[in-house]
């Protein structure tokens, strides 16, 4: 089984954008304008960081797609709507040595960022497809596909006759990843005209999600995250809230286990020995003085606060969970760190409005420069 975090696999991407647009007028619903960006040039933006090799899937004439830079791939089933899209980008990623195949349909202007990384996530059972689902229902052309794949998918179509992407998502046994649909869906697509004024009011709307840093077991980001905060304040952003220091993946005695304040640089050591030769436990006292921090960052307010840490207090609504909650209720950029094993706590504790991140510097201003002020 891939481990998406620990050592994620090269991965392909194919945007499906073959489809006639009749309920458009005709020609790429892709070129659609929506934000002064077509709405290709928006997934190309979003989609290509999170892969190593991206293309179009799209029938006629390739050069007019000459602008964008990417191969074009043709269908080599006829008449078969996405789901030749599909296969035509597993054996071209297949072909170039990839593994993972992940599509996206070429009408999407608000893809979320994270798509990989949660996708990924929802393949840690061994399943060889994963694809996104929101507000009830399921989005079968955004998945993330083993290329495996592609010998079954060209068995499906040509011996059994089928065309529907959904019954081949179901076939071949793909997971359902969850995004929420609010404040909007971010797999909403333009059909018509009228989805195109719509799209125009949504891009206009800034919304802002929190940054979850997923950490694999054995993994700690103090360092990363000291080093983000220590540039985003030469940059003049205004910061606050609470770093960690030390901990159980850093091999930290939990006396040394403390929190300090991003802005005074107070410390608070938040570990207790319950007695002689008894185990360490929060003290609670320690942690209930250090929200004043993130009420401070509440108040000021601050641009930007990170707070990295979702323990099991915090997944029990205790701890710094109040807090948190109140600075991404306010909007706030946030910035925290959640262990692989308690991501789906965490999914569940923010109602999966967050943006979830890999631990490298790259990504967290990636992130800042799409949710900052």
């Amino acid at each position: 089984m891939e481990d998406f975090l620990i050592a994620p696999p090269p991965i392909a991407a194919v945007v499906l954008a073959g489809g006639q647009a009749r309920r458009m007028g005709g020609g790429d619903k892709g070129r659609t304008q929506v934000g002064r960006q077509s709405i290709l040039a928006r997934i190309v933006a979003t989609v290509r960081p999170q892969v190593a090799a991206l293309a179009l899937s799209a029938n006629g004439e390739a050069a007019r797609f000459a602008d964008l830079g990417l191969p074009v791939l043709a269908d080599t089933v006829a008449d078969s709507g996405p789901l030749a899209g599909l296969l035509a980008g597993l054996d071209w990623a297949a072909g170039a040595g990839f593994s993972w195949l992940l599509t996206v349909p070429g009408d999407t202007p608000f893809l979320p960022a994270d798509l990989v990384i949660r996708l990924g996530h929802a393949l840690r059972h061994g399943a060889l497809a994963a694809i996104a689902g929101s507000g009830g229902r399921t989005h079968p052309v955004v998945g993330l596909w083993s290329t495996s794949l592609a010998e079954p998918l060209h068995r499906f179509m040509v011996e059994e006759g089928q065309r529907k992407v959904g019954h081949w998502a179901k076939d071949c046994g793909a997971v359902t990843m969850e995004w929420p649909d609010m404040p909007a869906d971010p797999f909403f697509n333009v059909n018509e005209p009228q989805n195109q004024r719509q799209a125009e009011a949504l891009a206009a709307v800034a919304v802002r999600r929190a940054g979850a840093v997923v950490l694999p077991k054995g993994r700690a980001a103090h360092r990363l995250l000291a080093d983000f905060a220590d540039d985003a304040k030469r940059r003049g952003i205004a910061i606050g809230g609470l770093l960690q220091q030390g901990g159980k993946s850093e091999d930290t005695p939990s006396a040394d286990v403390s929190m300090i304040a991003l802005d005074t640089g107070e410390r608070f050591p938040i570990m207790q020995r319950l007695g002689r030769d008894a185990c360490c436990a929060v003290d609670t006292q320690e942690m209930a003085a250090a929200t004043a921090a993130l009420r401070r960052a509440l108040a000021t307010p601050c641009q930007l606060v990170i707070v990295n840490k979702f323990g099991p207090l915090e997944a029990e609504g205790g701890g710094l969970a109040d807090e948190m909650m109140a600075i991404m209720a306010e909007g706030v950029p946030m910035l925290t760190t959640v262990a692989e094993a308690r991501l789906d706590a965490w999914l569940e504790f923010c109602g999966g409005q967050c943006e979830l991140l890999p631990a490298d510097m790259q990504s967290l201003w990636l992130w800042w420069e799409r949710n900052g002020p």
